[in-house]
This record gives C-alpha cells, sequence and structure tokens, in this order.
C-alpha cells in the first residue's frame, strides 16, 4: 500500500477538520434550541488564531463548554443525537473532572466540559460566569457560535500546554510569539478570576520564552505535588499515591487503593478495550489488572516522591526570596 503523499495528507486533514466543524455547529446549534448556551474550546478556535501562517492544526473532537447545571440535560440532547457516554458508571477518579466524552458511531467525540481543563482553583460554576463573560461571536461549520476571547484563550492554551504533549505545546510557542505582555497581563487577570495564577505561570514556564512571560509578570514559581505530575506527564500511577496521602482516614486510604485494583467495568472498558468484547475478556482484564498494578506501582512511588521533593524545593526557594 503506498503511502498518501505529505500534500494529500494535508488536504485530508483539512477536510476532516471543516467535517468536525460541520458537527460543532450543528451540536452547538442544537443545544441552543434546548435553550443550553455553549462556548467552543480548542479546535478551530485554536486553528484560525494560532495557524493563520497556512500551517495545520489538526483536530479530532469537539470540545464545548456548558454551564454545570446544564451538563445532564445537554448529555440528555445528545442522546437524542444518537450519542452514548463513554465511561458511563466510572467512579470518582476513573475518568476527567472537567469533561465527559461522548460518541457516536462515524461522529467526533463530543467532550462535554463542565469547567475548563487545567488546573483551576474556583468552581465549576464560577469559572462557567468567567468564561461565559469572555466570549466573542464566531461561525463555526457555518452555524454561529461562541468561542473565547483573545485574553481567555490565551489563559486556555497555557492551561492546556501542562498536557505536555507536542501539540499543546506547538500552540504555547505559537501563542507567546502573537503577544506582547501587554496582552499577557490581561489574560493574567483572567487567571486571576479562575484562581488558576500558579498554574498559568507554570504553564508558561514549559518554554523558555515563556521563562520572559512569567517574570515580567511577577508569577509566583509554587508549585503542587498534582501540578507537577501533570506537567511532567508521568506514570499513571503516580497520581494515585498523592490521592492516597491526601485522603484522611484508613478506610478511605483503602477505598482508594481497592478502586485502583478493581476499577468499575466502565473504566476496565476503556484500560483494556479487549474487555468490550464478552465476559471472559472482561474476566481477563480484571485478573490482568491485579498484576499490572503492583508490577507499575513501583514507577509510580519513584514518580510521586520526585514531584514532591521539586515541590519542597520549590517552596524553600520561594521562603528564601
Amino acid at each position: 500500500m503506498v503511502a498518501a503523499s505529505p500534500s494529500k495528507r494535508a488536504v485530508l486533514a483539512t477536510v476532516r477538520s471543516l467535517a468536525i466543524d460541520q458537527v460543532a455547529g450543528q451540536v452547538v446549534e442544537v443545544l441552543a434550541e434546548h435553550g443550553i448556551p455553549s462556548v467552543l474550546l480548542k479546535g478551530a478556535s485554536f486553528a484560525r488564531w494560532l495557524y493563520d501562517d497556512g500551517q495545520l492544526r489538526t483536530y479530532g473532537d469537539v470540545d464545548l463548554l456548558v454551564a454545570p447545571e446544564q451538563v445532564q440535560h445537554a448529555g440528555l440532547v445528545l442522546v437524542e443525537l444518537g450519542y452514548t457516554q463513554r465511561c458511563a458508571g466510572g467512579a470518582e477518579g476513573e475518568q476527567a473532572d472537567h469533561a465527559i466524552n461522548w460518541d457516536k458511531p462515524g461522529s467526533p467525540t463530543i467532550d462535554l466540559h463542565r469547567t475548563l481543563s487545567g488546573r483551576i482553583g474556583v468552581s465549576p460554576e464560577h469559572s462557567w460566569s468567567v468564561v461565559a463573560s469572555c466570549t466573542t461571536p464566531a461561525v463555526i461549520g457555518g452555524r454561529p457560535a461562541q468561542i473565547l476571547t483573545l485574553p481567555a484563550l490565551a489563559v486556555h492554551v497555557v492551561l492546556h500546554a501542562e498536557e505536555g504533549v507536542q501539540k499543546t505545546m506547538d500552540d504555547l510557542g505559537r501563542a507567546l510569539a502573537r503577544l506582547e505582555v501587554a496582552q499577557w497581563e490581561r489574560a493574567l487577570e483572567i487567571a486571576h478570576r479562575l484562581d488558576a495564577v500558579a498554574a498559568f505561570g507554570a504553564g508558561l514556564r514549559l518554554l523558555p520564552e515563556g521563562e520572559a512571560v512569567a517574570a515580567a509578570l511577577s508569577l509566583p514559581t509554587t508549585l503542587s505535588v498534582d501540578l507537577v505530575l501533570q506537567l511532567s506527564s508521568t506514570h499513571a500511577l503516580a497520581h494515585p499515591f498523592e490521592r492516597l496521602a491526601s485522603t484522611p482516614g484508613l478506610r478511605a486510604k483503602f477505598v482508594v487503593v481497592l478502586r485502583e485494583l478493581v476499577p468499575t467495568p466502565s473504566f476496565i472498558r476503556e484500560w483494556f478495550p479487549r474487555a468490550k468484547r464478552g465476559h471472559r475478556w472482561m474476566v481477563a482484564a480484571y485478573l490482568y489488572r491485579l498484576v499490572w498494578v503492583p508490577l507499575h506501582a513501583p514507577q509510580g512511588l519513584r514518580a510521586w516522591l520526585r514531584a514532591r521533593r521539586v515541590v519542597a524545593r520549590s517552596r524553600a526557594g520561594a521562603e528564601k526570596t
């Protein structure tokens, strides 16, 4: 089989992005018809702002933010449109706490956000009130939608960069090349309103150019273990150790350990896709989990201890200054 040429791959990626925008516009329109306002995150809004030089930014899903109290209603609307919730019935900690994934055969996944991703300190309700005041109209897939204003886009690019993958780092680099310090100051105002200043500073410092901006804004260098683990894209089992350390009471700690060893079937199906084939594969997946967790726990423990040392050094340095 002959591989597609770079130009052909670019055309195919562009066509796919346009198709995703069509779906995004349709879903936004249907949600609005049901009285559910939404804000399009990432996707076309990042591409139009940061990749206006002809470079391609691909995306494979639709990220929509709605008010937390309307997440359930929005889910019912998505069900009417033929979507099913991924990892339905999952326990706390088994899936992202900022969004729910909705899938439909032949259609891009809808990431239904109840709050922004990243380390923000305010409640989802407060986050929605901040974001809703920082939107501007746009046309997505031929339909009206709301996207973030430039300062809010800057905040989101920085918080999203903390995922540490190449695409998010490219986004951050392009944002740093486009914005002056005065524009970053307006972004910092929004970060304050989201109680995300520490995460904002840490995200900027992921790149040397961002170091200069963070210094110009006099951003703090304080870190948390969770933030360090997120920034380092470290072992999956490092986060449970932090959750275990921050959970009071032996019984509650036991529940954390038990949940890692024996997660819900919804989680198992995502973690071990063959479990979707039937009961026997589900049993095999659970048995494999009982082996996999103890086998990989030492790596997670070492990563967690490294993160704690980083935080300790950061706090000691902050105290000296």
